[in-house]
């Protein structure tokens, strides 16, 4: 009597049909860098609200304290996120150039109001550029989230380029309100990848 190894085969259908093991998503930035851009971003955005009678020297310094922290933010996430290196890299680069501007603003290249609207601007547009790219490579739970907030980061940066005859005071008000819009979205994105990464 031959016997029939079913046992064997039954377990080896079952491994066919299992299919590859799934792998959880890992979040697109990490929780602690976005939180501390949203908090750095909002008393940002509040710190120039509430200086109504600031001068030029005054925004622009203050300018260069957010571009330096949100700045130093991105290159130290970029080392230990543990995500890919094209993220990492981008990361890391957006991190300099912020540092870069930060270091300028802080010794005074920005004496003029048009040249300070525009690092504002370039500011803008170059975090929300850095955010879209990350969108199109993360969990479908956050790339909601993140687009929301690059499209409204570059629609922001393109208002500071293209108001024509900008003066100090609207400087003040555009940059201040931006700042608390941008920080309250990057505070609850960061919320959210927390409750995202929680969830079983």
């Amino acid at each position: 009597m031959t016997k029939h190894p079913l046992h064997r085969d039954g377990a080896a259908a079952a491994q066919g049909n299992a299919g590859p093991p799934v792998t959880e998503e890992q979040p697109a930035v990490p929780f602690w860098q976005v939180l501390v851009l949203g908090l750095a971003t909002l008393l940002f955005g509040v710190a120039v609200l509430t200086w109504p009678a600031a001068t030029l020297r005054t925004i622009g310094v203050l300018v260069g304290i957010w571009l330096l922290v949100v700045g130093a933010a991105r290159i130290v996430g970029a080392f230990l996120s543990g995500r890919a290196i094209g993220r990492q890299v981008l990361s890391a680069a957006i991190g300099i150039i912020f540092v870069v501007g930060g270091v300028a603003c802080l010794r005074n290249v920005a004496k003029g109001v048009l040249v300070l609207a525009f690092i504002i601007a370039f500011a803008w547009i170059l975090s929300g550029v850095a955010e879209l790219t990350i969108a199109l490579q993360a969990p479908t739970a956050a790339r909601a989230w993140l687009i929301i907030l690059a499209i409204v980061s570059i629609a922001i940066g393109f208002v500071f380029l293209f108001w024509p005859g900008l003066s100090l005071t609207t400087i003040v008000i555009m940059t201040g309100i931006s700042g608390v819009i941008i920080g309250i979205g990057e505070a609850a994105f960061a919320f959210q990848l927390r409750r995202l990464a929680a969830a079983p």
